[in-house]
């Protein structure tokens, strides 16, 4: 079986168990709670979207799409960034929902939102992968919010996803509440790639909201050492007020 006719296959499963799920209980928008949508078209449009024309590493709104000053002198492990919409509103409550109630239903949503935004670019992947938590986390959870986003993803865009290929080997403390730089030392060296699955590989990496970019650039940057040929970033929102600017972070040429 082709690998085109597998991932088909796949996706019918996937829509036809939730277009089930749909017609038996009628999601509730998660804004305004109306029926019909879990996020319904006048909260989707009420959402703060990320500007076209914006710098690529840090989404900062520039007259055309290219590189804002600051970034321009900073070594970046990513080739590009893209998000969805701000870290706020309804947006805000769907990361919510799925980061610490594991809505998969929000997740299938929000990964349509990704996969429109993949469709309109050049990015050309070999695999999808999910910004991995350490095994400890984890475990705790129970469950990987990014990865429930990256498997509809690759079911939406038909290319294979990978959660082996790259893991976090170090424990890191949570990047809520800390400054730029200690974002920057908490994800130093927090991840290991295998050489055998991302070697000249182009990576697609998903996440679920980006501050800093620290951690989706410590990822990058392992995927990166260990042979990939490039890596572009996802995620579904950015927080606001925040630059994904990389300082001392190694460098790469893009």
């Amino acid at each position: 079986m082709g690998i085109v006719d597998k991932f088909g296959i796949q996706a019918k499963a996937y829509w036809f168990f939730w277009n089930g799920v749909d017609w038996l209980f009628p999601p509730e928008c998660i804004g305004c709670g109306k029926e019909g949508a879990i996020i319904c078209p006048e909260c989707l449009h009420g959402m703060m979207r990320a500007e076209l024309n914006s710098c690529i590493y840090c989404g900062v709104k520039l007259p055309k799409r290219g590189v804002c000053t600051r970034c321009g002198h900073i070594p970046h492990a990513i080739h590009e960034l893209r998000y969805v919409a701000a870290y706020q509103g309804v947006m805000r409550t769907a990361i919510q929902r799925l980061k610490y109630e594991r809505d998969l239903g929000v997740g299938l949503e929000l990964a349509k939102m990704l996969a429109q935004i993949v469709q309109v670019t050049d990015w050309q992947i070999d695999l999808i992968m999910p910004v991995p938590l350490s095994e400890k986390r984890q475990a705790q959870r129970g469950y990987n919010q990014a990865a429930l986003l990256a498997y509809p993803l690759s079911l939406q865009l038909h290319l294979p996803e990978n959660t082996k290929g790259l893991v976090r080997v170090h424990e890191t403390r949570s990047q809520v509440n800390l400054n730029f730089q200690e974002r920057q030392e908490n994800v130093q060296g927090a991840f290991c790639a295998d050489p055998s699955i991302v070697k000249d590989k182009t990576i697609l990496l998903v996440d679920d909201v980006f501050t800093t970019g620290a951690t989706i650039n410590a990822a990058a940057a392992a995927l990166r050492e260990s042979g990939s040929k490039r890596v572009y970033a996802l995620t579904a929102a950015k927080a606001l007020g925040r630059q994904v600017t990389i300082e001392n972070a190694p460098a790469f040429d893009v």
